[in-house]
């Protein structure tokens, strides 16, 4: 046995991310039964982040440029091959900073959701570069705001605070430091320095929370609806919150 794949048996790092959990309400709460909708570049994902259906009776297809399993439409998310108003939600998670015209997405995501359909769109901000093939943009939570204006804004905000955003970029700082400028070193250090540094991330437990920690963010999402032009009938969102208290 070689030792790349003996090194990529042993037990894996923890993350290095804490979610403060500021998203105010799931997603899924807010459909209707029966709802379909597109996870917009899932690669394997599709529909299953840190908020959950439930086993609700929706439907999540998969999109993305690459027939990863779990996707159900291989196509450009510039290009989506979709109705106009045919679909009741789009989730789009760390994807918008790998695209060439995110304002084009963003209006083709528009174009096929139905009026008071729903958009949750997470991206990075303070974040190092991880090309996928290419990595390209970062949001901060008012940028994604600037962006999303065509939409009807539930909420805004981010999921990283400063310690998990900092623990992420120590440990590839470090790698880099002491690396002497060897791949294969580098790629162990990460992990070495992510089971040294992954407890950083639990300040955020507290200054997470600062009026301060938004300086130092990732994690950056929006949650809105497409207008409802046609006045349909929508959950009041207040209620849902109120009955899942």
């Amino acid at each position: 046995m070689n030792f790349r794949v003996w090194y990529h048996r042993l037990l894996r790092p923890p993350s290095t991310n804490y979610n403060l959990k500021h998203l105010a309400y799931n997603p899924y709460e807010l459909l209707p039964d029966g709802a379909t909708g597109l996870d917009l570049g899932c690669k394997s994902m599709r529909g299953g982040y840190a908020f959950s259906a439930d086993a609700r009776p929706i439907r999540v297809f998969g999109l993305d440029l690459q027939a990863y399993e779990n996707v159900d439409v291989v196509a450009d998310g510039h290009a989506i091959p979709i109705k106009c108003n045919s679909l009741d939600f789009v989730l789009c998670v760390s994807v918008l900073e790998y695209v060439r015209n995110p304002v084009e997405v963003l209006r083709e995501v528009f174009r096929v959701l139905k009026p008071g359909g729903l958009l949750y769109l997470s991206v990075p901000f303070v974040f190092r570069y991880a090309p996928d093939p290419d990595d390209l943009y970062r949001f901060s939570v008012r940028g994604i705001e600037v962006l999303c204006a065509s939409f009807e804004k539930l909420q805004s905000g981010y999921n990283r605070g400063p310690a998990s955003t900092m623990s992420d970029l120590l440990v590839h700082f470090n790698a880099i430091l002491f690396c002497f400028n060897n791949r294969r070193i580098y790629n162990v250090l990460i992990d070495l320095f992510q089971w040294s540094l992954f407890w950083i991330k639990y300040l955020d437990r507290w200054i997470g929370n600062y009026d301060m920690a938004h300086i130092i963010h990732n994690g950056a999402f929006f949650l809105g609806r497409k207008p409802n032009e046609l006045g349909f009938k929508r959950k009041n969102v207040a209620t849902i919150v109120d009955e899942s208290l």
